[in-house]
């Protein structure tokens, strides 16, 4: 504590409110009884200058004799104006000092030496301007001292601090209650009201905001214009002033609008603070000042996980303390699990309520696929193995596949009764139950025919129509006079058993072959391959134990007597024509030199025709079309240059996929009915003679 010899200070500070209605004057003595205190008088006043009374009691006695005193009074500089001191009640020398930076007021008193004075009563007056608005409170700092003549501090001084409230306000200026949403712009209106609001012709606010919760953009315009704000980040300074044209705000009018954005997680307080003042004619008015609040409406979004599992309800906008009722709702195939926020889990029911806080959510509702079985099916059970069986989440892509046991071929899916697939590879996605596929399964069939090399020498019976796994047993007999020499396949000895028993695997064309039953019999199976535009290998096969052979061939109908090459002494049973012509018919004989016994009689003739030149695929152009094309529902198919056989056919799409496949026996002519089948470009393509034969159509 300072020494009386340092002039102690007593700083005064004041507090805004609401103002009283008279101007007053009394004192609080708060001192202990008999005991010395100083205190500055309570009043209520209106803004403009006042006399402010300071009373020293009880300084009698033992406390009495005084002879120095120092004084700090911390007063709000926004409301107050200090200007001096008067009226003191004791002789002596009176100094008195204001600092407005340091917002304090510091009193000083010495008697003439060696005198003393007591006191119980009025010391003297403060000369202040009061600005109104808000109460203003004067504090006696902690340095003040009283001393005695002695120059002895007078110990237990009670210091008691004095309040300045206005009279009743003859207007109000005041800010409303808004909503602030958040990252969003609110405005504050800033209102005028008041019965002595007739002659108004200057305005100075002040705004205090918290620039963590709204942020300041810019202002307004409304009832007020030539407006000027200043913002240093924390208080808006207001100016506004036109003395040649006072406005009227008996009734309630908006002067401006503040501009913000809410960016804040609580409400905010928009403040009119201490130095706010309204003015009439160069007077302040008594005015009262009402805050503004911003209530901050914070967003709740739901989302969903994944975003086609279902629908979520109850987001919006909401104030904190409201009750928030949140609704998922699962599509079809999943189930809810939970919600969570920022991967915390909240609550694990469909239907989640709480109360809202401060700040924005994001809530997230969390589904989860149901998961069902594919049961997959052969039938017969040994007609395949089937892949694709398992569990899937609802919606998740499936693919079953069927791969046939060999002799057996897919035919289509089904799924209870109905058929769903006639591709042994089927794509679908899983539907929100358990699904059962049959893959149905057909033994081949196959076409064994035998027939004879000459009905006049024997006869064969067994063929027909068999299933893949079957035994086919084929016979030969031959006639009276005649023998079985071999049974024959394109050509090529099978068997030399008149009983030819053997496994079916697939489609076969046998011929059994008889001969002359003597010692020397002509040869049998005549057949030609390796045929090109001009040459050809010629094939035949003994129909005894004979080593040697001659061979007689020319162009077709040629007379065997008086025409025709002769090659004789072959000891092979095939012999190699060259330099042919392209596209001419050829027959060709053989016969067996049998030695001493002579030669056999000349076989059976056999025809051939050598290519086009240039045209490769001369035979199969000849042996197969199609027509018409482009065509519709109808494939018409014509192989007109072949013998009656068995024809394998399928058609594919232009991706290689097979879309169906079927078979015909005994016909040169036939039809594909393509009812079903999408447009676009496809392929035909035939086995004929284990031969593939390939046309391209269109499909409209």
């Amino acid at each position: 504590m300072l020494s009386i010899k340092q002039i102690p200070i007593i700083l005064l500070m004041l507090f805004i409110s609401i103002a009283g209605m008279n101007s007053t004057y009394g004192f609080n003595n708060n001192s202990r009884d008999n005991e010395p205190g100083i205190i500055i008088h309570d009043t209520i006043a209106a803004p403009g200058e006042l006399l402010l009374q300071l009373d020293a009691i009880n300084f009698v006695g033992d406390n009495g004799n005084i002879a120095a005193i120092s004084l700090s009074i911390e007063i709000d500089t926004l409301l107050l104006e200090f200007n001096g001191i008067t009226n003191m009640t004791i002789p002596g020398s009176w100094l008195a000092n204001y600092n407005e930076i340091e917002n304090e007021i510091t009193i000083t008193f010495t008697a003439p030496y060696p005198l003393g004075y007591d006191i119980d009563g009025k010391l003297l007056d403060l000369k202040l301007n009061y600005f109104g608005g808000f109460p203003a409170d004067l504090h006696f700092k902690d340095n003040c001292e009283i001393a005695n003549a002695f120059l002895q501090e007078i110990e237990n001084v009670e210091y008691t601090d004095g309040t300045i409230n206005q009279i009743t306000a003859v207007g109000n200026i005041g800010m409303d209650s808004v909503v602030g949403i958040f990252q969003q712009e609110l405005s504050m209106p800033l209102t005028a009201f008041g019965s002595g609001y007739d002659q108004i012709d200057k305005m100075h606010f002040r705004v205090g905001y918290d620039s963590l919760l709204i942020n300041y953009i810019d202002f307004t315009e409304s009832a007020l214009s030539g407006v000027e704000i200043v913002d240093d980040g924390s208080v808006l300074t207001i100016d506004w002033e036109d003395i040649e044209n006072p406005m009227d705000f008996t009734s309630p009018d908006t002067l401006l609008y503040l501009n913000f954005t809410f960016v804040g997680d609580t409400n905010a307080v928009t403040d009119l603070l201490p130095g706010s003042k309204v003015y009439s004619n160069d007077t302040i008015l008594a005015t009262d000042y009402f805050d503004g609040f911003v209530r901050g409406k914070y967003i709740v979004v739901t989302e969903n996980n994944p975003e086609d599992g279902g629908t979520s309800t109850g987001g919006g906008l909401y104030f904190p303390g409201d009750t928030v009722t949140l609704t998922a709702i699962p599509s079809e195939g999943f189930h809810f699990e939970n919600w969570t926020q920022n991967g915390d889990t909240l609550a694990s029911d469909s239907v989640f309520v709480f109360e809202k806080q401060f700040g924005n959510d994001t809530i997230v509702a969390n589904y989860g696929g149901n998961i069902h079985t594919v049961i997959l099916i052969a039938s017969p059970e040994e007609g395949g193995n089937l892949l694709g069986a398992g569990y899937y989440y609802f919606g998740d892509p499936v693919e079953v596949t069927a791969i046939a046991a060999p002799g057996y071929y897919f035919e289509y899916w089904l799924n209870g009764g109905d058929t769903v697939s006639f591709l042994p590879v089927y794509n679908f996605n899983m539907p929100d139950s358990n699904v059962t596929l049959t893959a149905v399964f057909a033994l081949y069939s196959y076409i064994i025919t035998d027939t004879t090399n000459n009905p006049l020498f024997g006869s064969t019976w067994g063929g027909g129509i068999f299933n893949y796994g079957d035994t086919c047993v084929l016979t030969a007999e031959p006639f009276e006079g005649y023998k079985f020499v071999v049974w024959t396949e394109n050509g090529e000895e099978v068997s030399y058993n008149p009983v030819y028993e053997f496994e079916v695997d697939g489609d076969r064309d046998l011929v059994g072959n008889f001969a002359e039953d003597i010692e020397c019999s002509s040869p049998i199976n005549l057949y030609v391959d390796e045929l090109t535009e001009t040459s050809a290998l010629l094939h035949w096969t003994p129909s005894g134990e004979e080593e040697e052979w001659d061979l007689i061939w020319g162009e077709t109908g040629f007379d065997t007597i008086n025409e025709g090459e002769l090659v004789s002494g072959l000891t092979e049973i095939s012999y190699y024509l060259d330099g042919l012509n392209a596209g001419t018919g050829y027959d060709y004989y053989v016969r067996a030199i049998c030695s001493d016994e002579g030669n056999s009689t000349w076989s059976n003739v056999f025809t051939f025709t050598t290519w086009y030149v240039g045209i490769s695929d001369y035979l199969e152009q000849n042996q197969m079309k199609i027509y018409p094309n482009p065509t519709g529902n109808i494939l018409n198919v014509s192989l007109s240059k072949v013998k009656e056989s068995l024809v394998k056919y399928r058609i594919i799409d232009g991706v290689g996929k097979v879309q169906f496949e079927g078979k015909t026996f005994s016909q040169k002519n036939f039809s594909i009915d393509l009812t079903g089948l999408s447009p676009g470009i496809y392929t035909i393509q035939l086995i004929l003679n284990n031969k593939p034969y390939t046309r391209i159509f269109l499909k409209q």
